[in-house]
Parts: C-alpha cells; structure tokens; sequence
C-alpha cells in the first residue's frame, strides 16, 4: 500500500487498512473505543449486513440557518482545512483561523426552472465542497471513507421558504457531519474486520502520511486486546414526562389540518409532537435496549457534542449508486405488525395473517399509494426521462420482531445531477401531500422546531454515492430525552386510533428507557 500512496497525486484518497479474518463483537468494541459512547465525536452503525464506527473523525460541518463552521478535530483535520481554505468563495462570508473554516451563507432564491432550482446556492454546496474534494484511487468496500451524520427535519429552508417556529427548545443545529478518515468496520455475512485510515495525500511527505495510517491502525488492533468498560451505575429517579403540546392542543393541530384536507389544500399531513423526560443513564445502555428489543433494524449512535442521537428503524431509505451511471432509489415503509411468534419461534400461519392483515387493509393501501405517487414525483426530478419507474409495490419485508409495508421507486440519475441533489429532491417527501403545502401547515401549526426528528442520518462516500435514512431519533442532551412522534391525518383518519398507535410507539420507547437504568 506504501507504493500506491507514493504514486498517488495530490489530492487523491489511498484507502490503507488491515483485514482480521474475526467478526468483532461491533458494540462490545465501540464501547472501548468511545469511552462507553461518552467520547465526542463518536460515531457507530450497525445492521444485519455490517457494522462500523469511528471515535477519531478528522473534521466535522456544522450548521444552523445561515451560519456554518468547518472545524479540525486533530492534525489531519487541521491539513485538510489548510487544503480547503479558498474552496469557499461561493459562501457570503467564510473566514479561516485557529483551526477552523466559519462564515455565512444565505441560500439563493430565484424564480426558475425545477431543474435549475436544484442548483441554487445552498448549504449543500459546503459539504459537496468538503465530501468530494479528495479522489479515491480504488473502492475497497463500502463504507470505507467519507461523511457520516445527520441532516435535520429544518434543512429543508435551504430550498423553501417556510415559516418559522415559535420555539426551538432542543437547540440543535440543523446538519452535523463528520469526515470520517478511519473507522473500523465489522462484516457480519463474512464475519471479518476491517481497520482502515485512508491516506489523504494533500502534499508531498507522502512517506509519513502512510506512516501515520499504519499507526492508527494499529491503534485500533491494540484495542482489541483492552478491557471493555463499565457504564456509570445512576442513581435512581422519579420518571418525569412532558410534552411540548398537550393532546387537547394537538387535537386542535388535527382538526386544523383537516379543515384543510376537506378545503382541498392538502391531502394529507403528518404533524409531529415532541415528548420530554428526565434521564440520567448511560445513552449507550438506552442503545443496547433498543437494539434488544428491533433486532434486524439499522441502528445509529452519534455523539455529536451538543448531544446523543440514537436511533433504530427507518421510514425511508435513499440510496444513490454506482460508478459512471448513478442509480437513484428510494424506500418507503409505511406501518409494520408484529412476525407472529409463539413460544420464541416463528409460526408460519400467525405470520401470514400478520402480513395479509397490512395486504387488506384499505387505508394503509392508500397511505403507501399516496407516498409512492409522492416519491414519483421527486426521483422523476433528477432521473433521465423514462428511467423512473416503480421498482416494489405492497409489499412486506420481514425482520425478526416485525414485518413492514413498503414500495420502493428507482430512477437513473440525470448527468450533471450528483447524489446530494438528489437528496435535496426528495427530503420530507412523506411528510405531506403535497409537501411545499402541507410544510408551510405543519410549520404554522407546531409549536417547536423538529431538529433531528424526521431528518435523516446519512452516508456520502467520495465517489459521489449516498445513503440516507429518514429517522425519528430520541435525543438525549444532558439530563433530558426528547423524542418526536408523528402523527397521519387523512380527510377520514380517525384521531382517538391514531392516538393509541402512537401511544404504543411511545411506550416501546419508554421501556426502553426504563430498561436503561436510573428510574424507580
């Protein structure tokens, strides 16, 4: 690998890393490698397929409405900084100093052609910026290098203009994304692990650059041999909750959105309320107990410095992939039951009736049919006309506790269109029908700024391919959980039912919670 980066160019990404013919214990050693989830910075996802982490990224974007900073984490991220330093004459303002890149950028607004309007000035234009600066000389595997992080439910004023809120009582900012350089990644269908720190060739000590990912790697490898720590024992607590709207005023936030569904201005919106309670466990207990209880969901943990962001389970998948000819699909799941299990085994007769229960049932027909005609609408704005099409259609995906409805829409991605374009189309796309309408509503009508809740984690590697998840997080900041749920109004839903659904969401999270430790 040495000679690769001796012959690599300036500018270009080496990936150098060690495979361990061993499948890790992915959890057990992010819990050395992050202080047990409390180091800043730390990052970690895993699913059926593989798992991977980093507690040692070497930059990280931060942004909330027109201001943004670009900081150096370490010496690496300090060079890269060095190396971007005038990459940013398109922001309204950006200054360097002491190891970080901050400034303004107020998004553009013209009166232009769809297509075009994709195009305008936006935050976007930071991390594309910083995303695909450095040219990978080969794909070893995925992930391997990139950004990885969360982009809110509120970056969506990047392209619209929506009323503001009332309050912003979490107080977060509205992306947060790291460049990850080095990570460890855990395969579970092949069970081996990888440790890799790419080499970022940014000058000419190209002999010390492969000499400084042999040492993180070898960090990693020592780490294997290191005891696992012990989360704090809390004291225990009355469990407090709270909401940030009362169910009388969100009764109200219904009927006022069904006024506008029967005056034939939307057709469907799905408001979102935050509830709030006190905690002072560990937040990576609280990930082993949702991980527990959805075995087979795609789970994140994110430490981000202003908070923790846990997640597990999705309402959407994007994916945008491929070398010369990028494949764009999106994924919707709509409503899930549970597999029918008896005695801790799967009953193939119960598990049909589950299944043929969301295959009947009329309304959730609509609902999916309404966001696959949604999603339509957006790939078809950055895919070659003819390439989008409706790939899945009512069907269900198994899991091990749960079986979810889902469709999926594919597209090929217009040429001069790259993967974070294509997010820009499709975000909050399930949020409402249609969405510009049914956001402006649900941004009068809400008490608080969602933040994480309804935005997406993502992944976006430097050749330009992305994955994105739409979430619903719990957000643990200091002493306190917040957590948004949704909610899904129809012209014909009924409130008291959906009440109850999300009332049974809310205490498989509070269980969760509980479960954590640190209540009586």
């Amino acid at each position: 690998m040495l000679e690769s980066v001796k012959q690599a160019k300036i500018g270009s990404i080496v990936p150098v890393y060690k495979e361990i013919y061993e499948e890790m214990d992915a959890l057990e050693y992010f819990k050395k490698l992050s202080s047990y989830g409390n180091k800043k910075n730390s990052i970690f996802m895993q699913s059926n397929e593989k798992s991977f982490g980093s507690a040692n990224p070497c930059l990280v974007v931060i942004g909330k409405d027109d201001d943004f900073e670009i900081i150096a984490l370490n010496n690496l991220g300090k060079k890269f900084l060095n190396f971007i330093k005038k990459d940013f004459k398109f922001c309204d303002k950006a200054t360097y100093s002491k190891g970080k890149i901050y400034g303004t950028l107020t998004p553009t607004r013209k009166s232009v052609a769809e297509e075009e309007r994709l195009r305008l000035k936006t935050h976007m234009d930071i991390i594309r910026t910083i995303a695909f600066k450095f040219n990978p000389t080969t794909k070893p595997f995925m992930p391997y290098c990139g950004m990885f992080g969360m982009i809110s439910y509120d970056f969506v004023n990047q392209i619209e203009d929506l009323p503001r809120n009332e309050e912003d009582i979490i107080k977060d900012p509205d992306y947060v994304l790291y460049f990850l350089d080095n990570m460890f990644i855990v395969e579970h269908k092949t069970k081996k692990t990888y440790f890799v720190a790419n080499a970022l060739v940014i000058d000419n000590n190209k002999e010390k650059t492969y000499k400084d990912c042999n040492k993180i790697i070898n960090n990693y490898e020592k780490l294997m041999s290191k005891k696992v720590p012990k989360g704090k024992k809390p004291k225990k607590k009355e469990l407090k909750i709270s909401y940030d709207t009362s169910k009388d005023e969100f009764t109200g936030v219904i009927r006022s959105l069904k006024k506008h569904i029967n005056e034939g201005d939307i057709v469907y919106a799905a408001p979102s309320r935050t509830t709030i309670l006190n905690y002072n466990s560990e937040p990576l207990d609280l990930y082993s107990e949702l991980k527990t209880s959805s075995p087979g969901n795609t789970m994140f943990y994110v430490n981000d410095g202003y908070g923790v962001s846990i997640s597990s389970g999705a309402t959407s998948f994007l994916s945008v992939l491929g070398d010369s000819e990028k494949s764009l699909e999106l994924n919707i799941y709509t409503s899930k039951v549970p597999r029918g299990i008896t005695e801790d085994e799967i009953d193939k007769d119960l598990d049909n009736k589950y299944e043929a229960m969301l295959k009947v049932d009329d309304n959730e027909i609509a609902y999916n049919t309404m966001l696959v005609d949604a999603a339509r609408n957006d790939v078809a704005r950055v895919s070659r006309p003819g390439t989008r099409y409706v790939d899945k259609l009512f069907t269900v995906d198994k899991l091990a506790k749960s079986q979810y409805f889902t469709s999926n829409v594919r597209g090929v991605l217009i040429e001069n269109f790259d993967a974070l374009h294509a997010y820009l189309a499709t975000i909050n796309f399930e949020k409402g029908i249609p969405k510009i309408k049914s956001m402006q509503l649900l941004r009068k009508l809400e008490k608080t700024k969602r933040s994480f809740t309804a935005g997406s984690v993502v992944y976006i590697s430097p050749e330009k391919e992305m994955l994105s998840m739409t979430i619903e997080p719990i957000r643990v900041k200091k002493d306190k959980i917040y957590f948004g749920t949704s909610f899904r109004v129809f012209h014909n839903s009924n409130d008291e039912k959906e009440f109850k659904a999300r009332d049974i969401k809310d205490a498989e999270l509070l269980d969760a919670i509980k479960s954590a430790g640190g209540f009586k």
